[in-house]
């Protein structure tokens, strides 16, 4: 899994290497604090790392936004050459500048005078909106909805309409902005092993198809079509851009398999239902030869994940992060704990009786579960409890049940905790 994702990063790489020549990222100074690759025009470029980017180039002011602004450098070997400079600050949140990362293309041809200012349109345009589409795919979260976004951006320059098909689920679009047309599928079905690009006429309009083979033995398939026809730099920016949804793509389903064959909710860095369970099978070995008992505590917090859709994102990791560690603190460190859902959590308790079970839950649920964010927020917290009895035959999904079960009554009964007494 290491190796794969490693190549997967290593190709996305590659990709952007194809579009421009060098990557680099400045702090709040406009100093180069890092640049890739490690050889530039014959030369080293770690050499940079440190002195201001004017090093690099003199005639531009790093810190303000550059959208294919033309520059002039002077190369190692003391020749003048015009390079393509895209870049954007990022800020804090007072709004500070705290750095600047962007990219520079050279142009093989240098621009004339009159064109000194602006970039040539292909450059311009193809380096711009594949810029737009790799901000889309950073920005959303669910793989989906960033290819619909990647492919908006894209469409809307191209003044084009389009669709993104994973021919693993011909049958569903992953992104559609209209249906495709007879003369489309046609083409569309024929030859499923080939690569590349394809540009045809449909009707009375001119589309194109790209190719990329994915890991799953599948491919991601780009339309594209339009009353114009397609330029060559049209043709290398959409199959860019193929290339560029694959690699998410196919990266979305290596962390997809990691994370089904993972014991742990990387969220939270919590055990799984897959990893409670095993280490609940573990200790109640261990718990029938010392004649002990043991308690699973199924923990519920209205509202955790809605802070996430109502403060945005990083106010819902920070609730959460909150959440786990007041949860940590309510159980002895040897004990187990997991995240079974979205809000809802399994707690370990070797050794606990149900009277020592419900000690526990009367404290915990005294104060429920405040959140320091701003503004701050104060969450319920709801338990369902079951004791488990030492040489007892239940599992740990029955376990989970009547615990669910109760948690179930004790909302009902508007309780802030319930013990389940008897199995269901």
């Amino acid at each position: 899994m290491l190796a794969s994702t490693l190549e997967s990063r290593e190709r996305w790489r590659s990709l952007l290497y194809q579009a421009v020549d060098l990557v680099f990222e400045t702090d709040s100074r406009g100093r180069i604090i890092l640049i890739s690759p490690d050889t530039w025009l014959g030369q080293p470029t770690t050499s940079l790392i440190g002195h201001p980017f004017s090093a690099l180039c003199d005639s531009v002011d790093i810190l303000q936004p550059h959208a294919g602004t033309a520059a002039t450098i002077t190369t190692p070997q003391g020749e003048p050459l015009t390079v393509i400079l895209s870049s954007r600050p990022f800020h804090d949140d007072e709004g500070q500048i705290t750095g600047t990362r962007g990219t520079l293309k050279a142009v093989s041809e240098p621009l004339s005078a009159s064109a000194c200012g602006t970039a040539s349109p292909a450059d311009h345009d193809g380096i711009a909106i594949l810029a737009d589409v790799t901000t889309a795919l950073r920005k959303a979260i669910v793989p989906r909805l960033a290819a619909a976004a990647a492919m908006e951006a894209l469409l809307e320059p191209l003044g084009a309409e389009g669709a993104l098909l994973d021919t693993a689920a011909p049958d569903t679009l992953l992104y559609s902005s209209s249906s495709l047309t007879d003369d489309i599928q046609a083409v569309l079905s024929a030859s499923p092993s080939q690569t590349g690009t394809i540009v045809f006429r449909a009707g009375t309009r001119h589309a194109m198809i790209c190719r990329e083979n994915i890991r799953s033995l599948e491919q991601m398939c780009l339309i594209v079509w339009r009353a114009t026809s397609w330029s060559p730099q049209e043709q290398k920016l959409c199959q860019a851009v193929c290339s560029l949804l694959a690699g998410f793509w196919e990266l979305d389903s290596i962390h997809r398999r990691i994370l089904f064959d993972s014991d742990y909710d990387i969220s939270s860095n919590l055990l799984n239902w897959k990893g409670l369970k095993a280490e609940i099978e573990r200790r109640t070995r261990r718990l029938d030869q010392e004649v002990m008992p043991a308690t699973l505590i199924i923990a519920r917090v209205p509202g955790l994940t809605e802070l996430s859709k109502t403060r945005g994102f990083e106010a819902g990791e920070e609730a959460l992060r909150q959440c786990v560690a007041l949860l940590r603190k309510a159980v002895r460190p040897t004990d187990a704990i997991g995240r079974i859902g979205n809000n809802i959590f399994g707690l370990w308790m070797d050794g606990g009786d149900r009277f020592a079970a419900a000690e526990r839950a009367e404290r915990m649920t005294a104060h429920g579960i405040p959140i320091l964010i701003d503004p701050p927020v104060h969450l319920p917290l709801q338990l369902g409890l079951v004791s488990r009895e030492a040489n007892a035959e239940e599992t740990p999904e029955t376990l989970l049940e009547r615990g669910m079960l109760a948690l179930q009554e004790g909302l009902v009964e508007n309780r802030l905790w319930r013990f389940s007494h008897e199995a269901p």
